[in-house]
């Protein structure tokens, strides 16, 4: 407005209080006199006799109370049993009536509500949206406000509005009064961060200004810089969140970040997960069967990994849909499979071979590191992405054709303590490794990924990979190297009353463990051992912890959550492991007891193709094949344009996981997570 017309705007306010009234937006609401109340009252009372005699009595009231305060009650409820008795033009012509006559009124913005959706449950969305622009909503109950939130953020994904969309979500999703309606909208919000690239976001933080969840997005765009190696654009992101109201997560997110981009700590893709399988479960994924093209594999199928090769086959070709052709005709994908014999050499020679197939797209494999380098060496002379199914992130360095699929021990060390952190609410963990390079790896990975979440390492010990008594290690842990020798003393007493309990009738073993609670370090303190972790990270495979969790048990580290990397994944943990493992928790590359649809829909596909459940190295080949296939429905057929298109990947929602594509090539992937309650595996969210 400019000056001119304020100044005409203030003059006509002043000259409505100049002449004792007030400006029509600015008056209280008539108060309805008693007659009219009695007789609201009368003819709302005859709906015991049925609704046609409610609604009668109605139009008698509005015939003689037409501007009365209470009219646009009538109208509303004679707008519900128009509904009610399925009339639903008649109830819109209603409401739009009561809106014309009593815009203002007290029950206008329920009528304008109920409007809004009838319009919206008719496909008439831009009447739902201008009905709706005029909501004022402090004037609805809650139950309303929940309504109203709903129908703003669903128009509002109707017309491509992402930031109005994004913002009625989170005003969801903050409802503690319908948990239900608020996690589908959180998991929405989750699906929609993760569809957007950096300018999405951006643009729609913008436009969303200091409205939540701007300083989510913000974050947001701060990961993602440093995935794509932007420090200055992380800089300026954070910098823009810092402005804003921050939730407490978002503040201990914020503060992680400042502190790691400060000391310089944060390197591409730290901490940085894809969203999980739920947050974009309920998104669409295409018909890959009707993709069209033509795809190299190079497998090990002769050799030590024929097995593995062979079941890494079988997800590719499940995939391509060769045992279920598209009947309409359309689609069709070619696949060229040519057999590495687990040979570096090999396999370098079969990516030049298929690169010469007319019309070929990208390859598919090896599985192997070495095969990997030497296959990828052959796909950048050729100009031809290979999507290499190892999980070593080395094997994309130097090439720029090179794609890498598999879960990596980083992403499972990050969902591990992303969890543990963030859902379990652990803060204090303890890490007992194997000296290997496996070992070593895993422990800096976690160590590093807990303290990214504000968590600490407290006590790490290691043993020899072929160990299978386990005190001294944990003796570490517990602080057995600081006790005095009149206090080791005292511990020696008390495993050899323990030792003689188990050999004695169940009331002696009761004394004999009594007397051994009752045993006191000479200063009067209780004894060791000191367990100041809530969880303990023990990266080795399953027929190792079966072997540490009794000895944990049997050192009284008690009450403490077991985590690991997905070695776990095993039904031995359950059967020897026993009461042991219970509530512990670990990483699967792939869950084929997740209940999500993409999964099941998987495995019962494959079992019925092939008569056996499927592996991780299945559902992984699987996955790398309908990546590629994504591309050829987008008519990216040649090379270089599914090369493209293979690094615009930020959510695909794959049967073993997650994936987004990091601009080096390699995927951020996120794993499965499975617990032991009650002596079962559960699939965690």
């Amino acid at each position: 407005m400019n000056p001119l017309s304020l100044r005409l705007a203030a003059l006509l306010v002043a000259s409505w209080w100049l002449a004792g009234c007030v400006p029509p937006s600015l008056r209280p609401a008539p108060r309805a006199t008693a007659e009219e109340r009695r007789d609201f009252e009368t003819a709302r009372g005859l709906g015991t006799r049925g609704a046609a005699a409610e609604a009668k009595a109605l139009e008698l009231f509005l015939a003689r109370w037409p501007r009365g305060a209470l009219a646009d009650d009538a109208g509303l409820r004679l707008a519900e049993l128009e509904l009610a008795a399925g009339r639903r033009t008649a109830a819109r012509g209603r409401l739009e009536a009561l809106l014309r006559a009593h815009p203002k009124a007290d029950r206008s913005a329920s009528a304008r509500l109920l409007l809004a959706r009838l319009q919206h449950e008719d496909r008439d969305a831009e009447a739902a949206w201008r009905t709706i622009m005029d909501l004022q909503l402090p004037l609805l109950d809650e139950d309303e406000r929940r309504r109203a939130h709903r129908l703003l953020a669903d128009l509002a994904r109707e017309r491509g509005e992402i930031a109005h969309e994004l913002h009625w979500l989170t005003r969801v999703a903050a409802d503690a009064g319908d948990p239900q309606a608020a996690a589908a909208a959180e998991e929405r919000i989750g699906a929609i961060v993760a569809r957007l690239d950096r300018d999405g976001l951006v643009r729609a933080a913008e436009r969303l200004n200091r409205r939540k969840p701007a300083a989510r997005l913000w974050l947001e765009e701060v990961e993602r810089a440093l995935q794509a190696g932007d420090a200055k654009g992380a800089q300026a992101a954070l910098a823009r969140a810092a402005k804003l109201p921050l939730s407490p997560e978002e503040a201990r997110r914020h503060v992680a970040l400042e502190q790691g981009l400060a000391v310089g700590e944060l390197e591409p893709a730290q901490a940085v997960l894809p969203p999980s399988l739920g947050e974009v479960a309920a998104q669409p994924l295409p018909a890959f069967a009707r993709a069209s093209g033509t795809l190299g594999v190079v497998l090990p199928l002769t050799g030590s990994l024929a097995n593995v090769a062979e079941q890494s086959l079988r997800g590719i070709l499940l995939a391509a849909n060769v045992f279920r052709p598209d009947a309409s005709g359309d689609g069709g994908v070619r696949v060229l499979v040519r057999d590495s014999g687990g040979r570096p050499e090999a396999a370098s020679a079969a990516v030049e071979e298929l690169a010469r197939e007319k019309g070929l797209s990208a390859v598919i494999g090896p599985l192997m590191v070495e095969e990997a380098r030497a296959a990828g060496d052959a796909a950048e002379r050729a100009g031809v992405p290979l999507l290499s199914l190892t999980r070593q992130e080395e094997v994309t360095r130097g090439h720029t054709q090179v794609f890498r699929l598999g879960t990596t021990r980083r992403m499972e060390a990050e969902a591990l303590a992303e969890h543990a952190v963030g859902q379990l609410g652990a803060t204090r963990f303890a890490i007992l490794y194997p000296a290997d390079a496996y070992g070593r790896e895993f422990r800096a990975l976690f160590w590093r990924a807990v303290e990214a979440r504000g968590g600490r390492v407290v006590g790490v010990a290691a043993y020899e990979p072929g160990d299978t008594d386990f005190a001294e290690p944990i003796r570490r842990l517990v602080g057995y190297e600081l006790l005095t020798p009149e206090e080791k003393g005292r511990l020696a007493q008390r495993r050899a009353l323990l030792t003689r309990a188990k050999r004695q009738t169940s009331e002696k073993a009761a004394e004999l463990r009594a007397q051994a609670a009752g045993l006191l370090a000479p200063d009067g303190t209780p004894l060791p051992p000191i367990v100041d972790f809530e969880a303990i990270f023990i990266p080795d495979s399953h027929d190792k912890v079966v072997l540490i969790a009794p000895q944990l048990a049997f050192h009284d580290v008690d009450g403490v959550r077991l985590l690991g990397p997905s070695g776990w994944y095993h039904p031995d943990l359950l059967r020897i492991g026993g009461r042991h493992v219970e509530r512990a928790v670990f990483t699967a590359a792939f869950d084929p007891a997740s209940p999500y649809p993409t999964v099941q829909d998987f495995a019962r596909r494959y079992e019925q193709a092939y008569g056996e459940p499927p592996s991780v190295f299945a559902a992984e080949s699987f996955d790398a094949t309908n990546l590629a296939l994504l591309q050829l429905l987008s008519g990216r057929e040649r090379p270089g344009d599914l090369r493209q298109g293979l690094l615009q990947v930020r959510a695909f929602p794959g049967v073993s996981g997650v994936t987004a594509m990091r601009p080096d090539g390699n995927a951020a992937k996120r794993p499965f997570l499975v617990g032991v309650e009650r002596g079962e595996f559960v699939s965690l969210p």
